[in-house]
């Protein structure tokens, strides 16, 4: 597939990206990651056997089973790509997801404890009865093991981020993300689409097989000929549908996936105002410890939310690059 002309502008939005950028984690990754040496190899592969049937090549049908052959591994190709990218995302915005997720966990489990505290002094002086302290206590188990699971996560998170990029969580800053702008049509997106061409030489073979059939040949042969061009035909609309089905999908989650970052983003900056106004009336001994903690936690959630919109975002926009066969460093290197 062609290489397209990127469309970018800047939304105020942090994105979870190596301090260089993610164009930097995917250079890094594509040094260590298995999925991606792999693809890499294969695709060398693909392009030795291609050469060779060419050459070998002694028809017009040979020519164009070799080209088919190689649209094929081509499309593989682009699959292997869009993989790589999601696993290079996921396990990137995935760390800092977990270390919110444990953050969340511990806070949550500071917060039972010191709702068990307060409740053993209201029992004991006879305030509550004891299934409400029991309660509390309960709470603060669960609190507890929430807090270890979410510890064993994020560690796991750790190592995934390590394989998969060869990066550390330290490394990673939070610099602001492109708003890409879709650079093809429909019909461009259409005609660069490897499954379309090889749907295409299909039914160019076919036609080929067909045409070269005797006058005399035997009407039986004819006829399967023809139906074998008519299943060609039909398979190439298939293909064509597939890929406007597939383009119009991205294009609808580029459109909404964005309006989602800046929902998440609001409701970070409402959080924000609201965990610095309780520390306010805190000051001000208007409300407890325990109330103003819980805005807090309520930030660290909306935070974390925000960076889960944005690892979905990106996940998108590498989606797009692979299938349209856009190196994803001219969309990275942008944020």
């Amino acid at each position: 597939m062609k290489k397209g002309v990127l469309i970018l502008t800047l939304i105020a939005v942090p994105l979870l990206t190596h301090a260089e950028g993610l164009a930097a984690v995917l250079r890094s990754a594509r040094e260590v990651n298995e999925t991606y040496l792999e693809l890499q190899v294969d695709a060398e592969l693909a392009e030795l056997r291609y050469e060779k049937a060419r050459i070998e090549a002694r028809d017009q049908i040979a020519v164009l089973t070799a080209e088919s052959t190689y649209l094929g591994a081509q499309a593989d190709h682009l699959r292997s790509l869009q993989s790589f990218y999601a696993e290079v995302v996921d396990a990137t915005y995935g760390a800092v997801i977990a270390e919110h997720d444990r953050q969340i966990a511990e806070r949550n489990e500071e917060l039972a404890r010191n709702e068990e505290a307060a409740m053993e002094v209201r029992f004991r002086n006879g305030l509550v009865p004891e299934g409400d302290l029991i309660d509390t206590r309960i709470a603060v188990r669960s609190a507890a093991v929430e807090r270890e699971e979410r510890s064993w996560q994020f560690s796991d998170a750790l190592d995934a981020l390590a394989d998969a990029t060869g990066r550390t969580l330290a490394e990673i800053a939070h610099p602001a993300p492109p708003s890409f702008s879709s650079p093809m049509n429909a019909d461009e997106w259409v005609a660069a689409d490897p499954g379309v061409a090889r749907a295409r030489i299909a039914q160019e073979i076919a036609e080929v097989r067909l045409t070269r059939l005797p006058s005399n040949a035997p009407e039986f042969d004819r006829m399967a000929l023809e139906t074998e061009l008519e299943r060609a035909r039909l398979a190439t609309d298939r293909a064509i549908n597939a890929s406007e089905r597939a383009y119009e999908s991205l294009e609808r989650r580029l459109t909404t996936l964005p309006q989602i970052l800046t929902i998440r983003t609001e409701q970070l900056q409402l959080n924000d105002a609201l965990h610095r106004e309780a520390q306010e009336r805190f000051d001000r001994g208007l409300i407890t410890a325990a109330q103003r903690d819980q805005t807090f936690t309520r930030v660290l959630t909306a935070r974390r939310n925000l960076i889960d919109s944005q690892r979905n975002y990106v996940r998108v926009v590498l989606e797009y690059a692979a299938l349209a066969g856009i190196d994803p460093e001219e969309v990275l290197d942008h944020t």
